[in-house]
């Protein structure tokens, strides 16, 4: 990662389906709150020396005043629910939520750290296995007019200018190769 005055700079991704049920947002925070800050506020809900959090900052290093927080079981998770929703840390008033997709955007993405400490970072995976820790379920687009089958393709997958062109390619290329030169009867 990348040293900048004041802390490290994060990169956003999206949360795995598997860190889903575990994991926090807290909103309302001060300005001036540590990942270190809000891991010993939420360590009063777990069972663990460390909890993994993470306050989201932009590229100047300025708190985005969220984090999140990662637990080890949705008890944990939920027991720091009911105990720290409306408590005031810092002179500012807590929010505490679930995370959930956002309809419109899709999947929350958080900082790198927190899901390259709860997961692991990225590896290679031999004979192009998927690694199901960091799978993050896409969402699918909904046309009225289309039934949304298990085969249909998500939205950034629909193929779209690039795969005409393709395929406007491959026939020129056919007709080159039936006529030898560009023609109009293909």
């Amino acid at each position: 990662t990348e040293q900048m005055i004041g802390g490290v700079r994060y990169e956003m991704v999206e949360l795995p389906d598997s860190m889903m049920s575990t994991t926090l947002w807290v909103g309302n925070l001060c300005e001036f709150v540590t990942d270190e800050m809000l891991s010993e506020l939420f360590q009063q809900a777990s069972s663990l020396k460390f909890v993994p959090a993470c306050v989201a900052r932009k590229a100047n290093m300025q708190s985005l005043r969220y984090g999140f927080v990662t637990f080890r079981s949705v008890e944990e998770k939920e027991t720091a629910m009911n105990l720290l929703n409306g408590y005031e840390h810092e002179g500012k008033i807590l929010m505490v939520e679930s995370i959930r997709d956002h309809e419109i955007a899709g999947r929350i993405r958080v900082p790198q750290k927190i899901v390259d400490y709860a997961v692991g970072p990225i590896k290679r995976q031999r004979k192009g296995e998927l690694n199901t820790m960091r799978r993050a379920t896409r969402i699918f687009a909904s046309d009225d007019d289309d039934d949304n089958t298990s085969d249909a393709k998500p939205r950034w997958d629909r193929g779209g200018s690039r795969d005409r062109m393709k395929k406007k390619r491959k026939k020129k290329e056919r007709c080159k190769n039936k006529r030898g030169k560009n023609s109009r009867w293909c």
